[in-house]
């Protein structure tokens, strides 16, 4: 990842965060499907990767279990102040209340979302180029093709 991707603590936050990058991958749309999310503390150091083969699936709801189980690794580890980072505008609008959640399908997966960003004391989601996401990319594309 370039220096100029990883905008540590946007807005200032002080003491123990982490950012969660995620990303979903398909193999056609709709296809062999994966998520894939890298946490990194607060000084941007790695701390985990995770990812997870998702079977036939969408891009779009490949990009929101990728935030969901980025989510989910960010609160086993301990984190309650969260800064998500993704280059899925669509999740990251949703997510962040600029655009409605249309789609029945999809909001299943941004309720799911929800339980789990209910259960922080802070979050913010950030929508970045795809060049900034380039880690959590490969995971969620090793996901797919498992």
């Amino acid at each position: 990842m370039s220096s100029s991707c990883l905008v540590l603590c946007p807005q200032c936050w002080m003491g123990d965060y982490c950012i969660v990058e995620f990303d979903g991958a398909c193999k056609g749309n709709p296809g062999q499907g994966g998520a894939g999310a890298v946490i990194r503390d607060s000084t941007g150091v790695v701390v985990s990767r995770v990812r997870e083969p998702l079977g036939f699936t969408t891009n779009n709801v490949a990009e929101y279990e990728g935030l969901i189980i980025g989510l989910k690794e960010a609160l086993e580890m301990g984190y309650r102040d969260v800064h998500a980072r993704a280059d899925s505008q669509l999740v990251c609008k949703q997510v962040n209340g600029s655009w409605r959640v249309r789609s029945r399908n999809l909001y299943e997966y941004y309720e799911r979302a929800f339980v789990l960003i209910e259960m922080l004391d802070r979050f913010e989601i950030q929508h970045v180029p795809r060049n900034c996401n380039t880690e959590a990319d490969a995971e969620a594309n090793q996901a797919a093709n498992m």
